[in-house]
């Protein structure tokens, strides 16, 4: 079965661009590479091969590097950017942070031509002045054109390491 939804998840992080850094966020300002990959996807349970991604998937894959400070600290911030990578619209329920660890719990309505997909979002950022890990899961019941009824769950995760000062 050939899964048609979700080009969703996330590409490279957006950064806050201020040319100074904010005290009050773990990750400090600077030149940062960041490396976003799937950490899988599953249909009815069932793990899809990475040679069988739709190509919307594989294009997450990358890396990039950019100047500013990933803002960790800022729900609405956080939530614009998962909004900018995901087809539709994804609000944040729950948002928890502390210096070493963010979770956040939400809802995504996806807007796909011939999909029916609200999945279950949950974010979690481990992160340190220098470095973070971004896990970004979403999971739902899925109606694709043609296909039926299935059960989705598709993870990305993103590195990001600072480089240096910019």
């Amino acid at each position: 079965m050939r899964l048609t939804l979700l080009p969703l998840m996330i590409g490279a992080a957006a950064l806050a661009g201020c040319a100074r850094d904010n005290p009050d966020n773990v990750p400090l300002h600077g030149q940062w590479e960041m490396t976003a990959r799937i950490g899988d996807l599953s249909l009815d349970g069932m793990v899809v091969p990475p040679d069988l991604y739709p190509p919307e998937f594989k294009a997450l894959v990358k890396s990039e590097q950019r100047c500013g400070e990933p803002m960790f600290i800022d729900r609405e911030w956080q939530q614009d950017d998962i909004n900018q990578h995901v087809k539709g619209d994804c609000t944040l329920t729950r948002y928890d942070v502390t210096p070493s660890t963010v979770t956040g719990k939400g809802q995504c309505l996806v807007d796909q031509p011939g999909a029916d997909f609200s999945p279950a979002l949950d974010i979690r950022i481990d992160q340190a002045p220098d470095n973070y890990r971004m896990t970004i899961t979403l999971r739902g019941e899925a109606t694709i054109k043609g296909q039926g009824r299935h059960m989705i769950s598709a993870t990305a995760i993103q590195d990001g390491v600072r480089k240096g000062d910019c």
